[in-house]
């Protein structure tokens, strides 16, 4: 690292033609070579990997035999739609005190009561690196067990990989993936097929769109999900999975057609004049755009006949520069997350919204991380897991956040506690976790048949 910061050598993984240009060819080959191999988990082989995987099976089984009846889940007879959203830098900075605004910035999310799913999602990244946040929800694998600065789908996913895209699409889906930006960032349109997804839809797909500082706005966005869904043929589920672009970083710049309508209570009217401030409160102007145009794509589904879930949650936080002045209204500054994991967690949380057209109950969820949310998704459409999810949604009991700077445990009394990867325990079944996560990511020659692509219901133990 200190010949990469001596050389002023760019670390930014964004796409490798920026990094090569940057760094010439062999100063971006040498940076990447860090990020080239995972370290193989203690213990791991082809055959500790499948004892794992068979003894999840194993309680899954004993599971269903001990049930009676069937849950709300499973009684599900049609297929639902499916929409997934993850919004660019979408957060509610409420994580760091209740603010006061000029106005509501999320009047119509805060709204939402009925079949209607909230709740904290914990993420491994803050201010960028994007991708590893749809690497761990469309996976079920956790950046918390790769090299710290890498970016999954540029590093290792070489190959196909199984994913919720594959898994639905085994399940009679129809699958898409779309992002209002090029095809080339991240990797996506390399890695969206070995991901499973159908069709690809990127910048130069969404005509006539809308934009907010050159990027295609969420109303516009959304729209695409509703094109989507009336051109598709009746009774087809669909699955479409969307990564917007409209509140991307750089939010202190001037610009013709956006403004700081919401203004931070608590600031004179000095303050009230810095780049900083404003620039958050550009920040929530843009949350609260999402918010009406997420209203407009609820109001359109509600109105329609055939079943459709709709989950929107944030990639990540925005950069600290815009959090630092909610956090100032209450004393604090940056040092403060450097103080206790309770603090540091604060800056990797962002909201979560899953919402049905029909009868999924309402609820409130605490704390779950990226990694869980896919099969959690799957239990509330009442659609059958992989055997990796079902293994996720047990640890994830146990383990309800693991993230890639700390994880939390549950405790007896319905509490959720979180803790610094050097307090893990050494029995930990977290490292049953990892050898599975490795098995799927890094050895696919050996990956464990049928647990990561198959219907819960289709795999067996091995005899």
């Amino acid at each position: 690292d200190w010949v990469t910061e001596a050389a002023g050598l760019d670390t930014i993984l964004f796409t490798p033609n920026v990094l090569y240009r940057n760094n010439g060819i062999a100063g971006a080959f040498l940076s990447n070579l860090k990020y080239i191999d995972v370290e193989k988990p203690e213990g791991y082989s082809e055959k500790a990997a499948q004892a794992i995987a068979d003894e999840s099976l194993q309680k899954t089984e004993e599971t269903k035999e001990t049930t009676t009846g069937q849950t709300a889940a499973a009684s599900t007879e049609e297929q639902p739609n499916i929409f997934v959203i993850m919004n660019e830098a979408f957060s509610d900075l409420r994580v760091y005190g209740d603010f006061e605004t000029s106005e509501d910035f999320m009047p119509f999310i805060d709204s939402l009561k009925e079949n209607t799913v909230k709740g904290n999602l914990y993420v491994s990244v803050k201010g960028g690196n994007t991708a590893n946040t749809e690497f761990e929800f469309l996976t079920g694998n956790s950046l918390a067990f790769l090299p710290a600065g890498s970016v999954a789908y540029q590093q290792f996913v070489k190959s196909d990989l199984p994913s919720l895209a594959s898994h639905l699409g085994d399940l009679g889906y129809t699958t898409a993936a779309l992002h209002p930006y090029r095809a080339s960032g991240w990797n996506r349109n390399i890695v969206y097929p070995k991901l499973g997804f159908d069709a690809m839809y990127f910048q130069e797909d969404f005509q006539n769109a809308t934009t907010c500082r050159g990027y295609v706005d969420d109303q516009s966005a959304f729209n695409k999900l509703i094109e989507l869904y009336e051109n598709k043929e009746d009774g087809q589920p669909l699955f479409a999975f969307e990564v917007t672009m409209q509140n991307h970083g750089g939010y202190s710049k001037e610009y013709k057609d956006l403004f700081p309508d919401i203004k931070i209570n608590g600031y004179d009217s000095d303050a009230q004049q810095s780049t900083q401030v404003q620039a958050t409160e550009k920040y929530l102007t843009l949350i609260k755009k999402t918010d009406s145009a997420f209203e407009n794509l609820i109001e359109y589904f509600q109105n329609q006949k055939e079943k459709t879930i709709i989950l929107m949650f944030g990639d990540h936080q925005p950069s600290d520069y815009i959090c630092n002045p909610v956090m100032r209204l209450f004393g604090q500054d940056s040092s403060i997350r450097e103080t206790s994991v309770d603090e540091m967690r604060k800056g990797y949380t962002v909201p979560f919204i899953l919402w049905a057209n029909y009868d999924i109950g309402d609820d409130e969820v605490e704390a779950i991380s990226a990694n869980y949310l896919s099969g959690y998704l799957m239990e509330k459409a009442g659609l059958p897991q992989t055997g990796y999810q079902s293994y996720l949604e047990t640890l994830s009991e146990e383990y309800p956040v693991v993230t890639q700077h700390f994880f939390a445990s549950a405790e007896d009394d319905g509490s959720v506690a979180f803790h610094e990867w050097s307090d893990e325990t050494e029995d930990s079944s977290l490292k049953d976790y990892q050898i599975l996560a490795y098995n799927n990511l890094c050895d696919s020659k050996h990956r464990i048949s049928g647990f990561f692509e198959d219907d819960i219901n289709a795999v067996s133990v091995t005899n």
